[in-house]
């Protein structure tokens, strides 16, 4: 079989999270640094920014590398989905936590249901009565928050995270995206990228997998034509105001 013909695997691979492979630059250094103090020292941190700078993707390279880390994922409407009480769904989240003295807790962007906010806010004063030590990564508004959450994540050491500044980290973002894929994709493909879409981690990220599950779909051989012509239609998909 020739090196050129590659095929993919018919079962989705589990994600791989590796934090030696986390591509660190001026926007996230900071955050990295305090990471690592923090799983030494404690401290209740809150990891914010105001566009997508990789949060959740630093919080579970991180998770990844330090079993004593215990980390919760928090949809904006889980309360409302549930069907559960705030406390009831604090209770499931804290059973998720048990056991460990570390928490990352990484909630969805946005506004957050009222029972979504008031069990976070039960969750991390159990957290405080067990002097447990925790990250929570949000991208939001503070003041589309209940009182007692909001004073809560004001009180907290604050530490803004920015996307990649230049060409070429944002490249390097998603060269490192690109292995974990089942695709061997060419740099040319990453630079056509970047001339027809936005350059948001966001829309990068997500036009990847896309392109990725069309090459297979359609058996095709990613030339310059077909790679142009499907990232304007994914530019369209994913940010209609480009159209």
């Amino acid at each position: 079989m020739g090196g050129k013909n590659q095929l993919r695997l018919q079962m989705d691979l589990p994600p791989d999270y590796d934090y030696g492979a986390w591509i660190r630059h001026t926007g996230v250094e900071e955050a990295c640094n305090r990471l690592a103090l923090w799983s030494m020292h404690g401290g209740a941190i809150w990891l914010a920014s105001d566009d997508v700078a990789g949060k959740s993707h630093l919080l579970r390279t991180f998770a990844a590398d330090q079993a004593a880390v215990a980390m919760l994922e928090v949809s904006a409407e889980t309360g409302e989905q549930s069907g559960m009480s705030s406390g009831a769904l604090a209770q499931q989240w804290m059973a998720s936590l048990q056991g460990h003295v570390h928490w990352l807790i990484d909630v969805q962007a946005g506004v957050m249901s009222q029972s979504t906010a008031h069990a976070l806010f039960h969750l991390l004063e159990r957290g405080r009565d067990l002097q447990c030590s925790l990250v929570i990564a949000w991208r939001g508004d503070p003041g589309t928050l209940p009182p007692e959450l909001s004073s809560r994540l004001l009180a907290m050491e604050k530490i803004e995270m920015t996307p990649p500044a230049d060409d070429e980290v944002l490249l390097n973002v998603l060269r490192s995206s690109a292995g974990r894929l089942q695709w061997d994709i060419r740099e040319q493909v990453l630079q056509a990228m970047l001339t027809y879409l936005p350059r948001q981690l966001d829309v990068l990220v997500s036009a990847l997998h896309a392109l990725e599950i069309l090459s297979f779909e359609q058996k095709h051989k990613p030339g310059p034509a077909w790679v142009k012509q499907q990232l304007i239609r994914i530019a369209g998909q994913l940010h209609p105001s480009l159209l």
